[in-house]
């Protein structure tokens, strides 16, 4: 399967979107839905920013060796578990379990792209450095991004699983991208929402029946995408 169209494939489930979040898309109380991927992107964030500098927990769940999770009631209280896999979203639609790690879909994505992901974290986690991992993992969701809108794009038709695909770009884009935009490239930031905005309301409506807007929804796509990768390095 080509690695644009992997993310169908490759999804790390750690919530799945409600059959009925399209309509709730751009309510304010709507949450995208979370992932194995996203969930340890975002403790990887948090462990690097802890004060105690916690790198070598952060390797470990790059490697996906063990999974981490913050203590109930406390602040910076990590609650390490041995490594459970996550569930995956197959290409058949099925949620299966998933042994797999951030450290393996980089790799995924040097090998699909050309790039050098992989090693260029792991450099950053020997040296401690935390600015350059971040940087890292950011140039990985937009690559991720960009494959998951493709895929969403080949299943237009399918109102119910592009509704589903959009709550992922949608996690996809927040977890680790926005807020470099909104800090360093505000802008940009709000052009890019915009476009995030425009895509929704371009996909088939469950509810009401009315039919995807391609048109809108390429245009929009692209535009994001030229955002992200002026704002984003990849190489």
């Amino acid at each position: 399967m080509n690695g644009r169209v992997l993310v169908a494939a490759a999804l790390v489930l750690a919530a799945w979107a409600p059959p009925g979040a399209h309509a709730h898309l751009f309510h304010k109380m709507y949450e995208p839905p979370e992932t194995q991927m996203t969930r340890d992107t975002r403790l990887i964030q948090l462990l690097l920013d802890d004060p105690s500098e916690r790198f070598e927990l952060a390797r470990r769940v790059w490697e996906g060796t063990e999974r981490v999770r913050l203590k109930p009631g406390g602040f910076r209280r990590w609650l390490v578990r041995p490594n459970e896999p996550g569930m995956v979203f197959k290409a058949d639609y099925q949620l299966q379990r998933w042994p797999g790690s951030l450290k393996e879909e980089a790799a995924r994505i040097d090998r699909d792209h050309g790039t050098a992901l992989a090693a260029r974290i792991e450099t950053a986690l020997g040296a401690r450095d935390r600015d350059s991992v971040k940087a890292g993992l950011r140039a990985m969701y937009a690559v991720l991004l960009g494959e998951l809108l493709e895929s969403l794009w080949q299943r237009l038709d399918d109102a119910e699983t592009a509704a589903r695909l959009y709550g992922f770009v949608l996690r996809y884009y927040t977890v680790n991208l926005e807020g470099h935009l909104n800090i360093h490239h505000p802008a940009a930031a709000t052009t890019a929402r915009a476009s995030l905005d425009a895509i929704g309301r371009a996909l088939g409506d469950l509810e009401t029946g009315a039919p995807p807007a391609p048109e809108k929804f390429e245009q929009q796509r692209r535009r994001l995408l030229r955002i992200v990768g002026e704002t984003v390095p990849v190489r």
